[in-house]
C-alpha cells in the first residue's frame, strides 16, 4: 500500500471516529505522546490524547445527532517519514479545519500532533 493510501485511510478512521464518536478508532491513529491544540474558546488550549478522548466521550456524536456524514480530507502531504494532512470537518453547528501531523512510527503512520479552528468563511 502506498503512504498516500495508508494515510487516507488513516485520515478515514480518524474522521468516522469523529462523527460516530468512537474513542477506541481514534485512540488507535494517535500516538499516545500526541497533542491536540486549539482556540476554539477564545484562548488557547493544549490537551493530551486522554483529554481529548474525554472530551469527545462526553458530547453527543454527530451521528447520534442525526447529522450527515461531512467530513473530508483536503489535502495529504507526504515527506518521507513524515506527512501532514489538511480536513474540513462540518459538524454540530461548527465548521473546522484540522491540521494533521503524522510520523511514521516503527512503519505505521500516527498522528502525533491536532492543531483546529474554525474554518473562517
Amino acid at each position: 500500500m502506498s503512504d498516500h493510501q495508508a494515510l487516507l485511510e488513516l485520515t478515514n478512521t480518524y474522521l468516522r471516529g469523529i462523527y460516530e464518536g468512537d474513542t477506541r478508532s481514534l485512540r488507535s491513529v494517535f500516538h499516545p505522546s500526541a497533542r491536540i491544540e486549539d482556540v476554539t474558546t477564545g484562548r488557547f488550549r493544549s490537551r493530551d490524547v486522554d483529554q481529548y478522548l474525554q472530551a469527545v466521550a462526553s458530547r453527543v456524536s454527530p451521528r447520534e445527532a442525526g447529522e450527515p456524514l461531512r467530513m473530508a480530507p483536503r489535502s495529504i502531504e507526504v515527506v518521507g517519514e513524515m506527512a501532514m494532512v489538511t480536513a474540513e470537518l462540518r459538524f454540530l453547528g461548527n465548521h473546522f479545519i484540522n491540521l494533521l501531523s503524522l510520523l511514521r512510527c516503527d512503519g505505521q503512520w500516527l498522528i502525533t500532533h491536532k492543531q483546529f479552528g474554525p474554518a473562517g468563511e
